[in-house]
């Protein structure tokens, strides 16, 4: 199933941000012009993940920018701890606090699978799960690097599975500008970042990801996955070619905008057995292609200290090889 509009809500159990309806940015958070403090006063405290205990004041509530440099300027307010303002613990949605926890929960039954991102909700929850959760909450240990954010018309699919968000994939589709600035666009389909959460890792959901990749673009003579590859998405890759030897010499690896030149096949990769050199963790560590800024700034239009983000390929955050 590859659409997710209309989906029935559970009539049992909680409703979630993603649940609620919402038919413009703007409904995310209309009393974002308050102070704080008066934003669904019945909450006074979140927890951090590490046990700290962040509360609800002007100096640990600022806004993070949906959509990067170029984008439409909308924003989210976050509630941060007071010493690192990357570290967000819960989101102003629909009137209230929500913990990023159940941000990236569902009570509908029929969002499973892989699901093209179609709602405000759902570019908020690949935002998460691209900037918050990779980028910062489960970055492996001594990583630099960060995907840049997705677009307002980024194409991508979110994974939901146990009524939860644990993955994401997304395309550059053919014939779509590479960058605002050259003007070229790419010559064909190319898979450019796949995130598996760390508590779902090594199950084959990247896997998964790589052939809905492949089997949703069948009319593609030629497919393309963001250089540089990590070690681990070539391990990926190494193991849907086996089974599939059909898709040998569909797949490559490729620089923007894809021309031949510019083009390597997978699987001749792999028999050649190259590797990222620069890879030192079972994730890979991938080199940047395009830095970009993005911001997190409070209630007054001040610019806070933001994560540097770094555009990489396809192939972060993935599961590992299993031995």
């Amino acid at each position: 199933m590859d659409t997710s509009g209309d989906l029935p809500v559970s009539r049992q159990g909680s409703f979630y941000p993603v649940d609620l309806a919402c038919q413009d940015y703007h409904e995310l958070n209309p009393d974002s012009h308050k102070g704080p403090e008066s934003l669904h006063p019945d909450t006074k405290t979140f927890s951090h993940p590490s046990g700290a205990e962040v509360h609800v004041t002007q100096d640990n509530v600022g806004r993070l920018m949906l959509f990067g440099e170029g984008g439409p300027p909308h924003s989210l307010l976050a509630l941060h701890t007071p010493a690192d303002e990357t570290q967000v613990v819960a989101l102003y949605l629909h009137g209230k606090w929500w913990p990023i926890g159940e941000v990236l929960k569902t009570s509908s039954k029929s969002r499973h699978g892989l699901l093209i991102v179609q709602s405000v909700m759902e570019r908020v929850i690949l935002f998460l799960l691209s900037q918050i959760i990779f980028g910062v909450m489960e970055k492996p240990l001594g990583e630099s690097m960060y995907f840049s954010a997705p677009s307002a018309l980024e194409y991508g699919k979110i994974l939901w599975q146990d009524g939860e968000a644990v993955g994401f994939y997304t395309i550059k589709k053919k014939g779509s500008l590479c960058d605002g600035c050259t003007g070229q666009s790419y010559l064909l389909p190319v898979l450019d970042t796949v995130f598996v959460r760390t508590h779902w890792r090594r199950n084959g959901l990247a896997l998964q990801m790589l052939q809905d990749f492949c089997t949703s673009m069948s009319k593609e003579s030629v497919l393309g996955i963001s250089r540089p590859v990590s070690t681990s998405m070539y391990g990926v890759c190494k193991k849907y070619l086996e089974t599939h030897k059909e898709q040998r010499e569909r797949l490559y690896e490729v620089d923007a905008p894809g021309e031949w030149s510019q083009r390597r096949n997978v699987w001749l990769n792999i028999q050649l057995q190259h590797r990222p050199a620069h890879s030192a963790n079972s994730d890979g560590s991938p080199h940047s292609t395009r830095a970009m800024a993005r911001t997190l700034i409070d209630n007054k239009g001040k610019v806070l200290e933001g994560i540097p983000q770094v555009h990489t390929s396809a192939v972060k955050g993935i599961e590992a090889n299993k031995p």
